[in-house]
């Protein structure tokens, strides 16, 4: 039987219905929807008209592509996630259909989250229209992934969607945008927000900021992070560490903390309380 199991998480996810709602208004608008229309919706402040417009766009000038992104089905990469991998879907023509299988297309979470992981590889003009989406997504998981892709969005919409993640009350999402703000451009657009969230409520949140803190040298970092050297979980202990360090590597050395966290409970803080780096990825 496990044999089987791991057989299987390599084979293609079945593919989901879409809303018949949606195709048959779809459908109708790809026979008569005229430029200026969509053109209208393209702009529009509901997410939902935006998105709409995009998908009608791509049935009208490039059917293969619309088709394909309605139907491909993602395959196993990693564990049990799974990614389109057909570099066909790498087209902007492929951004619109995409956003609107992740929002109407029926599919089961791993499939809408590599749906979400997907649109960012088109090139096409997504992030603006993923910002809108974000507080109607009710899955925690695709908005991490939609957190994420500001990685790649352009300067300003990077910065909206951290923003929005910071903002948000799952606490894996606001580790997600802690973890990504070291993508954005510039720095001050994401720092007052990465400073706020080195005293958030949960440990993970803490301890991304602290390292993204450190990577980005934000101003103003050095006393929180002093603080959080007697965090009460050790992963934000280091993450402090490991970002004082890469501030100040002399002034750190200093610090009246460092004789304890040199005897730390966590071998981890140990070591880079010695000097050491710690253990990878970390």
């Amino acid at each position: 039987m496990p044999l089987l199991i791991d057989l299987l998480a390599f084979l293609p996810l079945a593919i989901a219905a879409p809303d018949p709602s949606w195709v048959s208004a779809r459908d109708a608008l790809v026979l008569d929807a005229g430029d200026s229309k969509l053109r209208g919706w393209e702009v529009s402040d509901d997410w939902r008209q935006r998105v709409l417009a995009m998908d009608v766009r791509a049935w009208q000038n490039d059917r293969a592509t619309a088709m394909l992104a309605w139907s491909a089905a993602p395959s196993a990469y990693r564990g049990a996630l799974f990614r389109f991998g057909d570099p066909r879907l790498h087209t902007p023509a492929a951004a619109g259909p995409l956003l609107a299988r992740l929002a109407w297309g029926g599919d089961g979470e791993p499939v809408r989250i590599a749906l979400a992981e997907a649109i960012v590889h088109t090139g096409g003009d997504w992030a603006e229209a993923v910002i809108l989406m974000l507080p109607d997504e009710q899955s925690v998981a695709v908005r991490k992934v939609l957190v994420e892709d500001g990685r790649v969005a352009p300067p300003p919409f990077a910065a909206a969607l951290v923003a929005a993640g910071f903002a948000d009350e799952a606490t894996s999402v606001r580790a997600a945008a802690a973890r990504t703000a070291p993508w954005v451009t510039p720095t001050s657009a994401v720092a007052p927000r990465l400073l706020a969230a080195l005293s958030d409520a949960d440990a993970d949140v803490r301890s991304e900021a602290a390292r993204s803190v450190g990577l980005l040298d934000v101003e103003g970092a050095w006393r929180p992070l002093v603080s959080l050297l007697a965090d009460s979980d050790a992963r934000v202990r280091l993450q402090a560490l490991k970002a004082l360090q890469r501030l100040d590597a002399v002034n750190a050395a200093t610090l009246p903390q460092m004789e304890s966290l040199r005897n730390d409970t966590d071998g981890r803080v140990q070591r880079a309380a010695a000097g050491g780096s710690g253990s990878s990825g970390e």
